[in-house]
């Protein structure tokens, strides 16, 4: 059988790699934060893809990015670093086509899946945004109590479904400062998933024999058939 090409892995400088400008992928600062944090705890596993070429990266902009804010590379050689990556070379035509394969083979996590073994393992090593948090958090039987106790690593200077946390990443506050505003933080963040929970609470689902008669239910409610979501009060109203 005929094998595989493979990629060159190489350590090159963190100057010779241009983030790519064409990128799909679009990475929030949250992530990367998210990102810095996982390389802090176990460092760089690898996975860059760069194409030789043209300098540009095909995929790995987080990681890089990541990289960037940990070593605060600024594009001088004073801050410049050495980093790991896989060597392609690739035509323009070609980076384009991997860049956009890279980018829509990017699989979302099955959270029903996830939430079914959350139990064993540290939330915050994850890379688990609070927003993704508060999802499973909706379907799982994790309680919230016992994941505010792993919040510490996690939470950023970000919002948690409108929670602000103001403490900068390298602040230098007093301790017992830091300790209250952590306690303030994740007292917060519990009422905001039992929050969550109890809005998820709040939904049902119809389902109708035929489209007729979803259109005479329709038709009461005073709404169109390509509706979605309806009051549950505006249901009620009828039935009293």
């Amino acid at each position: 059988m005929k094998e595989l090409k493979q990629s060159e892995t190489r350590i090159i400088k963190r100057s010779q790699i241009n983030l790519n400008p064409i990128n799909p992928k679009r990475h929030s600062d949250e992530r990367i934060r998210l990102q810095k944090k996982n390389l802090q705890k176990v460092g760089f596993l690898g996975g860059i893809v760069w194409n030789e070429l043209s300098g540009n990266l095909i995929d790995g902009h987080r990681r890089i990015k990541a990289m960037d804010m940990y070593y605060k590379y600024d594009g001088t050689s004073d801050t410049d670093y050495k980093v790991k990556v896989e060597v392609v070379n690739l035509d323009e035509k070609k980076e384009k086509e991997q860049l956009t394969y890279m980018a829509v083979g990017n699989t979302k996590p099955d959270l029903d899946l996830l939430a079914s073994y959350l139990p064993d393992i540290d939330y915050s090593e994850v890379g688990l945004s609070p927003d993704e948090l508060n999802d499973i958090l909706a379907i799982s039987e994790v309680d919230a109590n016992s994941l505010s106790e792993s919040l510490d690593d996690l939470l950023l200077p970000t919002d948690f479904d409108g929670i602000k946390n103001p403490i900068p990443e390298d602040a230098a506050l007093p301790y017992e400062e830091k300790k209250e505003h952590m306690k303030a933080v994740k007292q917060q963040v519990k009422e905001s998933a039992f929050q969550h929970r109890q809005d998820e609470d709040a939904y049902i689902i119809l389902s109708f024999s035929s489209f007729e008669t979803k259109s005479d239910f329709c038709d009461l409610l005073g709404i169109s058939t390509d509706e979605k979501f309806a009051k549950g009060e505006e249901v009620l109203k009828l039935i009293e």
